[in-house]
């Protein structure tokens, strides 16, 4: 279990014989001692019925490659669903969900005074690799990392090319791998989702760290957002090599997930505690920057289903047309399926976590529109 730390041993441990018992599995969420209050969908002003009929076409197949599938609203946890050998403590792949994840640390650096948005990110980068010629590097800019817009030559979402990150994570030098990258853009102009641009984020955010006298990254994850959640039981990305991977690679409880989606309809805080900058999650929720790609382009026909999606701090804005008006998700994408999805109108979160990996499953990673669209949404009183 990598980081985990004795109690996170033993807790996790417990979790999974509670698992091999078949807890968590039904439509009621167990209690696991994790701080989630529990409730009912009808208590929470959703209408039980879609959202049964939901559960029931996961059983019988209709979406495929779902692992897990959790719900919640006015910061109660309502539906947390098992399938596989899957089970609430067992510890699930998030992939690139956790750069949205660093969005928030990154805020709340900035927020402290570590970082800032106009920071140059060759200085910070420069504690670690001093690159032989970065001149057309110089303007790269902290923001530019979180907006994807940095100007390098990548692209990384399905369909879209060059994809650098998989010779980069076989390179001798993974942070001169990522740096080294060639640019196609001038800084700050255009959005290319590239994996590099959240490394480089966690780099500079290191180093930041450091200049502070800060020397842990992981400890700052810890202790300024992981345990405020009560977010013990994790693994992340990189663990053990050089630099924690903040672009992916973490393994994590969709509970867990599903607490960093609360954060975005709670102005940031979780319970009684202020964990990330309210002015942070408002900037967040605000008109990011326009991208190239659709996540419901092939839900229904038509051309309000076909506008690109925004991105906005390492989180995906798309708007979906239910029941006459627009409704505003954020959320956070991993390859296989893995989505958290905050609906910050509606008070809502919904979690999944799925094993579709791959481009050519794309739209078995994009179901979660459809479940949104088709049941979840419409069942809002």
């Amino acid at each position: 279990m990598g980081s985990l730390t004795p109690l996170a041993l033993g807790l996790a441990l417990a979790g999974m014989a509670a698992g091999a018992a078949g807890a968590g599995t039904g439509t009621a969420p167990a209690d696991i001692g994790d701080d989630w209050p529990v409730s009912t969908l009808a208590a929470e002003g959703l209408d039980p019925g879609p959202v049964a009929a939901l559960l029931e076409r996961i059983d019988d197949g209709g979406y495929t490659g779902i692992d897990s599938f959790t719900l919640a609203r006015h910061g109660k946890l309502l539906v947390d669903r098992y399938y596989g050998d899957f089970t609430p403590e067992r510890l699930h792949e998030t992939r690139s969900a956790f750069k949205s994840i660093t969005g928030l640390l990154a805020g709340i650096a900035i927020d402290e005074g570590f970082l800032r948005l106009e920071d140059p990110v060759l200085p910070l980068i420069a504690r670690f690799h001093t690159p032989a010629d970065a001149a057309d590097k110089q303007a790269i800019t902290v923001r530019d990392l979180l907006q994807m817009s940095s100007g390098f030559d990548c692209a990384e979402m399905p369909g879209r090319e060059p994809f650098r990150e998989a010779k980069i994570n076989k390179s001798a030098d993974i942070l001169a791998g990522h740096f080294g990258l060639p640019m196609t853009d001038t800084p700050g102009t255009r959005w290319r989702y590239c994996s590099s641009n959240t490394y480089l984020l966690g780099i500079a955010l290191k180093s930041a760290l450091i200049g502070h006298l800060h020397f842990s990254m992981q400890a700052y994850l810890d202790k300024r957002l992981f345990w405020p959640l009560g977010i013990i039981a994790y693994r992340p990305g990189g663990y053990g090599s050089t630099h924690l991977a903040m672009h992916g690679g973490a393994r994590m409880r969709p509970r867990d997930l599903a607490k960093i989606g609360q954060l975005l309809v709670a102005g940031g805080r979780w319970r009684d505690r202020q964990v990330v900058p309210a002015a942070w999650i408002a900037a967040i929720l605000v008109d990011g920057v326009e991208t190239d790609w659709s996540w419901t382009r092939t839900l229904v026909d038509g051309p309000a289903f076909r506008r690109p999606s925004r991105y906005q701090y390492q989180w995906f804005q798309t708007d979906l047309p239910v029941g006459g008006r627009d409704v505003r998700l954020v959320h956070g994408w991993g390859n296989g399926g893995q989505f958290v999805v905050a609906v910050p109108a509606y008070e809502l979160v919904v979690v999944t976590t799925g094993s579709n990996f791959g481009f050519r499953k794309l739209g078995k990673q994009k179901q979660i529109f459809d479940m949104l669209y088709r049941y979840v949404l419409p069942a809002v009183r």
